[in-house]
């Protein structure tokens, strides 16, 4: 090794910037996901997936817009968190992505969380590229009496719905284009994309494989220049995620969520992978999680050899 080499390597490490996660429990245990990174966040339906972004974005946004509400040592690290979040969906609309958050946080955290996030909706125009029922299409969006007054989310909703193009002319390829388009000019929120099976889906109505792979490296190296983070969540069992030789390893890091029934409890647990190398070492930790009143968190309980990562 050159003379000064592991100096200079030294202090190009201290110039990484990290942000936590947000979730007690990981924070403090592991050191946080370096800026410029996109990461996977993959497990079953069950598995506390949604449990663990929605937490993690709103403690994130209390520590950096209400940090007297959040412990001292995530408070302490507010600076490298982004004043906003990004929250792109798919399939699912915005009404039902604030209820899902609204079933795991609590009033204060929902409310700091929704004052700092945009819910960019294409769930409307995701659906009309797939081969859905008239009646079942137009259905979606009219079960409130035109005569009654929209609620506040509703009066909201034209602020981050994406223009629907003209009828007959979109493809998959435009739609992704028009995502790109968002989730660049919002390259200094924190990003969520929601979700990679939803454009595995789509696959089975015509998106090209290698389009759906395309999207995800281009967000990789995007980011990267962005210097943000951004969480693609993914609905598939972590054991099959990461026997994928596509998937796996194909963003800067994963977080796996596994649950396993035993008798009337779910038991959960949670793995952070490797981020360029930088959490991969001979012996991961393993997560318990729990979901309660307060969102999600974990407690490490023991740490396993790579054979059995």
């Amino acid at each position: 090794m050159a003379p000064g080499s592991a100096s200079a390597a030294h202090d190009l490490s201290e110039s990484v910037d990290y942000i936590p996660f947000g979730i007690r429990g990981l924070d403090g245990d592991v050191r946080g996901i370096p800026t410029g990174s996109c990461v996977l966040l993959a497990g079953a339906p069950d598995a506390g997936g949604d449990a663990f972004t929605y937490t993690s974005l709103a403690r994130l946004m209390a520590a950096k817009h209400r940090p007297e509400t959040v412990r001292s040592e995530l408070a302490d690290r507010a600076e490298k968190i982004p004043e906003s979040v990004t929250y792109l969906t798919l399939s699912h609309d915005r009404e039902h992505v604030y209820s899902e958050i609204d079933a795991v946080l609590g009033d204060e955290s929902f409310d700091v969380l929704a004052d700092h996030m945009t819910v960019v909706d294409y769930s409307q125009r995701f659906m009309d590229l797939l081969p859905v029922p008239s009646a079942l299409f137009e259905a979606r969006r009219t079960g409130r009496d035109e005569s009654e007054e929209p609620s506040p989310l509703e009066a909201a909703e034209g602020e981050d719905e994406p223009a629907d193009p003209d009828p007959g002319v979109e493809t998959f390829h435009d739609l992704l284009d028009d995502i790109g388009d968002h989730l660049a000019d919002a390259k200094d929120d924190l990003i969520v994309v929601d979700s990679l099976s939803d454009l595995e889906r789509a696959t089975e109505f015509g998106l090209p494989r290698n389009h759906e792979l395309a999207f995800l490296i281009g967000l990789r190296e995007a980011v990267v220049n962005w210097g943000t983070v951004a969480f693609v969540k993914y609905d598939s069992r972590a054991a099959a995620v990461r026997e994928n030789d596509t998937i796996h390893g194909l963003l800067h890091g994963h977080i796996y969520f596994y649950s396993n029934d035993e008798g009337y409890t779910t038991y959960r647990t949670v793995r952070v992978g490797s981020f360029g190398g930088a959490l991969d070492t001979k012996r991961q930790t393993v997560f318990d999680s729990i979901i309660d009143e307060e969102g999600f968190r974990a407690k490490a309980t023991k740490k396993i050899s790579r054979k059995h990562w």
